[in-house]
């Protein structure tokens, strides 16, 4: 991302330097960030002046925040869990430690060099407590992170890389949402983020270098519009980028319509795709908008009476032109554990089932059909693509992540690394 190199270098950059002449696009209430003193997590470095005592710089007093603590990841609808690519290799993100305990849950970010074969534990870039989740977003050169809130962390830090070596601070902005595609960056240096704020959702606009925040669109006036009423919009869920195209996702009460939308001269558009004449009775929810080399991919889930079904559409060069591949059921507790690019081109979805294993499926944009691929191996958080077609599955555990790879063409796993993870339990607490 170029417009990252008009930020000043990371070292000695504090929030409190980087704020002047910004905006969150939040109103003061509606920061909430944090009027107490923030604990320094242990297990942090690097940029640890950086972003906690720039947090220190910028909070004001408070009282309790509904942003403090982190839902039961079990509970969460799709896992924040992804993979994506950067000039400099492939990222992944995957929670560890005690899953069921909300402090001594530690998100994780994984990083393979391009054209290296062993993935590393990058999270103390991060230099702030990750227990509420990342978001993770590239425009295939640079890689910005968002670190959810958490404890008495009521905002969010924004870094940015994109040479895996040198981060650069941008931001904070308000509370990330709790959505996989809530942060997105454009080929051209531009960032869309998804946060919550005075008890709705709002997206605000970068025009680059993570910094100048506006605000977009709130879900009360997304809903409130012309548009939005023909979708029901309950909540938005993604942000997303097809080519300089700005697109918000969201979910619909109105049955047999995909919320996607698009501004148009001041005014909101409702681009999404048709649904499948069966499915014409269920309501959709947009799970997720990935940026391929093609163009963007849309995940969306259809809830209907008796039946669950992921469709998913792609488009190139307008969003008003979407191919649909053909929509697949899930069933019971299926649920999906994450989702993210597939070899530049596509997109794959790694959906948990009744059994014992994931299933993991890739979708090829030339044919718009899914493909099953071996079930990777038990506990496997979420998988990366290779550049020759090999797939390496992250088994997240408690301190230990496992790495398997599935070679192109072959039908086993093998299991390649096993990273031992610092974890000091009861560091955020």
């Amino acid at each position: 991302m170029t417009d990252l190199h008009a930020l000043p270098p990371a070292a000695g950059l504090s929030y409190a330097r980087a704020m002047p002449g910004m905006s969150s696009g939040l109103s003061a209430a509606d920061r909430g960030w944090p009027r107490c003193r923030p604990r320094t997590p242990r297990f942090a470095g690097g940029l640890l002046g950086l972003v906690v005592i720039g947090a220190c710089t910028l909070s004001a007093c408070g009282g309790t925040s509904s942003a403090r603590t982190n839902p039961n990841p079990a509970a969460i609808r799709i896992s924040l869990a992804t993979s994506v690519e950067s000039s400099a290799g492939s990222w992944a993100v995957a929670p560890m430690g005690h899953l069921d305990q909300p402090l001594n849950t530690f998100w994780q970010l994984f990083f393979r060099p391009a054209g290296a074969e062993l993935w590393s534990d990058r999270a103390s870039a991060l230099a702030v407590a990750t227990n509420g989740g990342l978001a993770i977003s590239s425009n295939g050169r640079s890689l910005a992170v968002g670190i959810r809130p958490t404890n008495l962390l009521d905002y969010s830090p924004l870094i940015a890389t994109s040479n895996a070596r040198t981060w650069l601070a941008a931001g904070p902005i308000g509370p990330l949402a709790d959505h996989p595609d809530a942060l997105a960056l454009s080929a051209t240096g531009g960032a869309l983020a998804l946060v919550g704020a005075g008890g709705g959702d709002q997206v605000l606009a970068s025009p680059g270098a993570l910094s100048g925040w506006r605000t977009l669109v709130t879900s009360h006036q997304l809903a409130g519009s012309k548009a939005g009423h023909t979708c029901g919009v309950t909540s938005i869920t993604a942000v997303g980028y097809l080519g300089s195209d700005e697109l918000v996702g969201a979910a619909c009460r109105r049955a047999g319509v995909v919320g996607i939308f698009l501004e148009r001269q001041g005014g909101w558009r409702l681009v999404g795709p048709g649904v499948p004449a069966p499915l014409a009775a269920s309501r959709a929810e947009v799970l997720g908008m990935q940026s391929t080399t093609a163009g963007l991919c849309s995940l969306a889930r259809l809830t209907g009476r008796r039946s669950t079904d992921l469709v998913t559409a792609c488009a190139s060069g307008s969003a008003t032109h979407w191919r649909l591949a053909p929509a697949f059921a899930v069933t019971g507790p299926d649920n999906v554990l994450s989702l993210g690019p597939a070899g530049g081109s596509g997109m794959f979805a790694l959906i948990s089932g009744t059994g014992p294993v994931e299933r993991l499926e890739a979708l090829d944009v030339v044919d718009m059909r899914w493909t099953r691929l071996p079930s990777p191996p038990k506990g496997t958080t979420t998988v990366a693509f290779g550049p020759s077609g090999s797939v390496d599955a992250l088994a997240a555990g408690v301190t230990v992540c496992a790495v398997w790879r599935l070679a192109a063409g072959a039908s086993h796993w093998e299991r390649t690394q096993q990273i031992q993870v610092a974890i000091q339990f009861g560091s955020s607490g």
